[in-house]
């Protein structure tokens, strides 16, 4: 019985082995074909050509050994007999050169075929992963450390994605030319193709693990080598460059990036020596294959069986009949490497979706034009997803339409990350936010951040012209909010241009040649403007004279309650000028809202606000 029993999981085991390599094969096929897919739909004319190129330089090498034979054997018979087969001896001379001729002259042309399509397949990837990345329409992934490993091995596929026409050409054709010489081989003798074959086969399956290793060990190594790009980068970076130089941090950063480089080439190094040696040990195999061939070849030669052109045909088949094996085997080894980087890239692009609850399509309600009871958030309690302690915590309150709401509070206190769940980057955990009385889940995504105007705390500085910054805030052009040159006067960014060789239009980044860089309370202008030229029902900035000087900051302000006049505006700010203007403030504390009022009553009430403001202000008394 338990012979039986073991019998009958033995058999199981199989058949789920079995089932396992089906379905890993079924998936490495699907993963081959996609790729190759998107490679061809990026210039499927090309293609053709190119592949044509391919099968006739593959069939050369065939018929160039089928010549050798017949002028050989030619050169035997004229020699022997009479000069009537001197002109069919120089046929197969010209035809016979002709087999070097015409590979040489048809590579450079498939080599500028290939760089075509690597050319256009590198652009139709980068285009899937722009889409891709904008599918991720929330921040859940993308803050993730583990997501920024990814997305690097992600890039680098995409330099792979292109190789699989140059591999798949290189498969051909060694595919092409191995029929061929096999079919001449199995006329020395039938067994003979299939004993070469056999001996190869332990190499591929080799070749299968070595990749599956070096794979995982680019996994593993990921972050490290993120950090030594970091390392190497930051030194040149114009951002960072004075700091640099300054702290003299040249030699940290390069100890650093040689302490991550020695940790990440051990490793490498490991893999490549035991990859070494298992080539070194198959390459032998080869070696042994080889002689053998040679060895049967010379027993015929020696019993009569052959020709000096059989001898010489096959001596060329033995040698390239082994060469091709042995660059099949290659070949199924950078194929293989290739297809697990597509099978990361492809796993990317289909798993690039909101991690935020969206409506159905079609069924998202559009945002409103004007937030007419205000907005509210009742019992807000969100913690990050990696995080292990709350940011907020119960947070209820109301954003009053038609007023100026200021939110104050230390670092860390969950300010910005408050203007994330407004915006919808994140979802709380539990409570809910209500936009004129409806759950923010409830709006079309595009229509709800449409009518939501944000200068961020660490707002981005655009490589382009002044007018494409302020520009690049309007939802769609020619929709009803400001004009450029108004949200520039509006923001004071209007001044900027005035002193700028080409007003609006020009380029804000040393990056290129005519540009020119801002002062930090410059750029915070060009973005305030960037959210004023946007038709928005609820503005939300998050510091934004942080980097203004006093006067800028008040006039910025009086501009601002006339440019919000009748819309819901958030302001986050550490400067209690600022603050203290506004029709409403709440304090936030330890992820809670601890205070809420005007200026006076908070500062009636003696708490925190209080305190905080007699700090600020003691400053200028003082």
């Amino acid at each position: 019985m338990n012979l039986v029993a073991r019998s009958g999981e033995t058999v199981r085991n199989l058949r789920q082995s079995a089932t396992a390599a089906a379905r890993g094969m079924s998936a490495n096929l699907s993963t081959w074909r996609r790729g190759l897919a998107l490679v061809v739909m990026a210039a499927p004319r090309i293609v053709v050509v190119y592949l044509t190129l391919v099968v006739v330089i593959s069939l050369v090498p065939v018929l160039q050994v089928w010549l050798l034979r017949l002028l050989v054997d030619g050169l035997a018979v004229a020699t022997a007999v009479a000069e009537g087969s001197a002109s069919t001896v120089l046929v197969l001379a010209v035809l016979y050169a002709l087999t070097y001729v015409i590979p040489a002259g048809l590579e450079p042309i498939q080599r500028t075929l290939n760089v075509w399509l690597e050319d256009r397949a590198v652009a139709a990837t980068d285009r899937r992963l722009m889409d891709a990345g904008m599918r991720l329409t929330d921040l859940i992934q993308i803050e993730r450390p583990a997501f920024q490993d990814r997305l690097r091995l992600v890039q680098e596929a995409i330099f792979f994605l292109p190789r699989l026409i140059a591999y798949m050409q290189m498969g051909l054709g060694t595919a092409l030319t191995l029929g061929g010489m096999l079919l001449l081989l199995a006329r020395l003798h039938p067994i003979l193709p299939v004993i070469l074959v056999v001996l190869s086969a332990p190499h591929f399956f080799g070749e299968k693990r070595q990749q599956d290793v070096r794979y995982q060990s680019m996994v593993d190594r990921s972050r490290a080598a993120r950090e030594m790009r970091y390392c190497a980068r930051i030194t040149t970076e114009p951002a960072a460059a004075k700091e640099i130089r300054v702290f003299g941090l040249g030699d940290f950063f390069l100890g650093r990036f040689r302490s991550r480089f020695a940790k990440a080439y051990e490793e490498m190094r490991r893999v490549r020596l035991s990859h070494l040696r298992v080539s070194a040990a198959f390459t032998g195999l080869h070696a042994l294959a080889l002689a053998g061939g040679f060895w049967y070849v010379a027993v015929q030669a020696r019993a009569g069986q052959l020709t000096l052109g059989d001898i010489a045909l096959y001596l060329g088949v033995v040698t390239q009949t082994q060469s091709r094996l042995q660059d099949l085997v290659f070949w199924f080894g950078f194929q293989y490497e290739i297809l697990l980087h597509l099978r990361g890239l492809f796993s990317f692009l289909d798993q690039a979706k909101p991690a935020i609850a969206l409506p159905p399509p079609q069924q998202g309600r559009p945002a409103p034009t004007e937030i007419r009871r205000g907005i509210e958030l009742q019992a807000i309690h969100f913690r990050y997803p990696e995080g292990t302690l709350p940011v907020l915590k119960e947070i209820s309150a109301r954003l009053p339409h038609g007023a100026v709401t200021a939110l104050v509070g230390a670092n860390g206190a969950g300010k910005s990350t408050l203007v994330k769940l407004l915006t919808r980057m994140y979802d709380p955990d539990s409570g809910e936010i209500h936009f004129d009385g409806v759950p923010i889940s409830m709006y079309d995504l595009q229509s709800l951040r449409g009518r939501i105007a944000v200068l961020y705390q660490d707002f981005t500085k655009f490589a382009l012209t002044l007018r494409e910054n302020i520009e690049l805030g309007a939802v769609e052009p020619g929709e009803d909010g400001l004009r450029v040159e108004e949200a520039a006067r509006w923001s004071g960014a209007d001044e900027v241009a005035g002193g700028l060789p080409q007003r609006l239009d020009t380029l804000l980044t040393r990056r290129f040649q005519g540009g020119v860089e801002l002062s930090g309370g410059d750029w915070q202008k060009v973005a305030l403007a960037r959210a004023f030229v946007r038709s928005a029902a609820l503005v939300i900035l998050d510091e934004p004279t942080a980097a203004l000087d006093a006067e800028a900051e008040y006039r910025l302000f009086e501009r601002f309650r006339q440019l919000v006049a009748g819309k819901t505006a958030l302001i986050i700010s550490h400067r209690f000028s600022t603050v203290r203007m506004a029709d409403h403030i709440l304090v936030l504390e330890e992820g809670r809202i601890t205070e809420s009022g005007s200026h006076a009553e908070l500062v009636s009430l003696g708490g925190r606000y209080a305190e905080l403001f007699e700090m600020q202000a003691g400053r200028y008394r003082n």
